[in-house]
């Protein structure tokens, strides 16, 4: 499963069904609700310091101020002793909309270095509990708008879980991750751009992606809208974007599959969409053309012939090449020829 202790707004039964299937299938870490035991027998439990009835960490700071968050209780269930990791980890948004958040890196960066968990890896005997400060230190450069962190706790050297899906066999581990909400106070600047799109040819068909970015300082809920593609002026697929969560200093590529299609290489299609946020709409009008390597992929897996529907570019450069390269040797001929009727007879 694919559930974490975060801010924003849930999604449906559906997307989290599917959200599901992705993460199992790229073998990413399972992210269990806070105050539940997972297989690996570690029990999480947030306190946070402001808002208590919430199930991860809300707090508003002050540039330069290091601010208590609250604290987080760690407990070992099993008979067996527990080595446990701790880091913090920068929050990120689903391609789907939704906030989520990256694996543990070495090196923290931006607002994911604030966040300061007073331990980074502890040893549970068996039944025995810790318990974790979390403190989020403001630099005194710090900008006004919202800031979306978290605090990941793994037990480490789980025995991945397997599960055999058809063919495929989906290994994973538990990792539990805490929000962190921070919000500086100053001017709000909601804000989303789309800057372009893509087109693919994934195994189950033909999928365009939507390439968006929020480069304001909120966190916006709530946003929503549609994508339309079309080719030669007919309608290709249209999709509502359900309604979610868009974290501010964030990127998504929001997926519009069109499985049924088995295009040519060199088919255009026009890309029209717009998201709708609570401060304004954003809009996207633009094309993208299926390539010849994507018309290659698509017949590996079992589309039709790689071919385009022109002559591409390489062929009208190989053609000049080659009649230049006629065209030279010809006159190289020709002044050798002049050359020799010019030369006296004899000498």
């Amino acid at each position: 499963m694919l559930v974490s202790a975060c801010p924003g707004r849930p999604a449906s039964a559906h997307v989290r069904r599917l959200l599901a299937a992705l993460v199992a299938a790229a073998g990413v870490y399972a992210l269990p609700m806070s105050g539940s035991a997972t297989a690996s027998g570690l029990v999480v439990t947030p306190w946070p310091s402001t808002h208590p009835g919430l199930s991860y960490f809300k707090l508003t700071g002050r540039p330069g101020v290091a601010t208590p968050a609250g604290s987080i209780a760690l407990q070992n269930r099993t008979g067996r002793r527990m080595r446990v990791a701790i880091a913090p980890v920068a929050g990120e948004t689903l391609s789907t909309l939704g906030s989520s958040y990256a694996p543990a890196g070495p090196r923290p960066r931006g607002p994911t270095r604030w966040v300061r968990p007073g331990l980074r890896a502890t040893t549970l005997a068996p039944g025995a509990r810790a318990i974790v400060p979390v403190t989020v230190a403001i630099p005194s450069a710090a900008r006004p708008g919202d800031y979306l962190s978290g605090v990941s706790i793994e037990e480490l050297g789980q025995r991945p879980q397997r599960v055999k899906r058809g063919r495929v066999s989906i290994a994973s581990v538990s990792r539990y991750v805490i929000g962190v909400e921070t919000t500086l106070p100053g001017r709000r600047r909601p804000l989303i751009r789309f800057t372009g799109a893509t087109v693919r040819r994934q195994p189950a068909g033909v999928s365009f992606a939507l390439i968006a970015r929020n480069p304001g300082n909120v966190i916006l809920q709530g946003v929503h809208g549609e994508a339309r593609i079309t080719r030669s002026g007919h309608l290709v697929v249209a999709q509502r974007i359900e309604p979610g969560t868009f974290v501010a200093h964030t990127r998504i590529a929001y997926p519009v599959n069109a499985f049924r299609e088995s295009p040519a290489a060199g088919t255009r299609y026009r890309v029209t969409a717009w998201m709708r946020y609570r401060g304004g709409i954003a809009r996207l009008n633009t094309t993208v053309t299926f390539g010849h390597q994507m018309a290659v992929v698509q017949q590996q897996y079992g589309g039709p012939p790689a071919t385009s529907g022109g002559t591409t570019w390489w062929k009208v450069a190989g053609f000049i090449a080659i009649a230049a390269y006629a065209l030279l040797t010809t006159g190289l001929l020709l002044r050798r020829r002049q050359r020799a009727s010019r030369s006296p007879v004899g000498s």
